[in-house]
């Protein structure tokens, strides 16, 4: 009898695997989802609508209402405006930031630094690989692409994203790296800083001897990598709402013991083997 119970929880429980994963073509790969209109696949998963066995659980996403896609980063709320399996990458905004609407801010401070990696992006040419850890840093800014001939290859690392500064400062400041934010933030129909501060901000990045004095920042987010030395800042705002991009490129090198790069649209390979 007892052998014919342990039998019989096997086969209950082989039955059970097999239902479980009988919307999923391989471990990890189910079938796709969506949410609004976005179509949500490996190694991306829906929180809700999903088995819990499908996509990378690093990269699982919310949806809001069956239309709003979410994506948290360090629990911080951002939504997801495109995804591209094409190129691995994902597009998002900061909640706080609303399109058409100047004097909206972002809820958030993010830098590179919260993305990780970053200081080897801009290094990678020393010898000293290190293995990438994307289970920390799920995401990053940049992408590498290979360049030059087969036999002697280099590898750039191409930004998807840039830096952008919030300054608050005691009095009008003139510099050719600070944009006016003028009525948006100024004045008073703006509630979000005070009469008595002056606001700018700063694209592409500022050293710290940059910053005037009586003169703070207040955020730092992200903007897609376009010219803004000419823009004025309702058009750099609007960038802000169209949003940033992100890629998952590193996810798919598994432990690369070099640089894992991109190769032939969402292909990826890694330059110093695997560890």
């Amino acid at each position: 009898m007892a052998r014919l119970l342990f039998a019989g929880c096997i086969a209950l429980l082989l039955l059970l695997l097999v239902f479980q994963n009988s919307n999923c073509k391989d471990t990890n790969l189910c079938a796709p989802s969506s949410c609004g209109n976005h179509t949500i696949s490996y190694p991306f998963s829906l929180n809700s609508s999903q088995p819990l066995n499908c996509g990378n659980p690093l990269y699982t996403l919310h949806c809001e209402k069956n239309n709003s896609t979410v994506l948290y980063l360090d629990s911080r709320k951002y939504y997801v405006q495109a995804i591209n399996y094409n190129n691995l990458t994902i597009r998002v905004v900061d909640a706080g930031v609303i399109q058409n609407d100047c004097s909206s801010l972002p809820d958030f401070s993010l830098a590179f630094d919260s993305l990780g990696n970053s200081i080897r992006a801009y290094n990678f040419f020393t010898l000293a690989f290190t293995t990438f850890n994307y289970i920390t840093y799920p995401y990053t800014w940049f992408q590498y692409k290979r360049t030059g001939p087969k036999w002697f290859p280099k590898y750039k690392p191409l930004p998807l994203s840039q830096m952008m500064i919030f300054i608050n400062c005691a009095y009008p400041v003139d510099s050719p790296l600070n944009v006016d934010t003028g009525t948006c933030l100024n004045g008073e129909k703006s509630s979000n800083v005070s009469l008595l501060m002056r606001s700018y901000v700063n694209v592409g990045g500022m050293k710290a001897s940059d910053l005037m004095e009586l003169c703070s920042l207040e955020r730092m987010t992200l903007l897609p990598v376009k010219d803004s030395k000419s823009m004025s800042y309702k058009e750099i705002h609007s960038q802000l709402a169209y949003g940033f991009e992100l890629s998952w490129h590193n996810s798919m090198c598994g432990r690369c013991a070099g640089i894992c790069y991109i190769y032939d649209s969402n292909q990826t390979r890694c330059a110093g083997g695997q560890n």
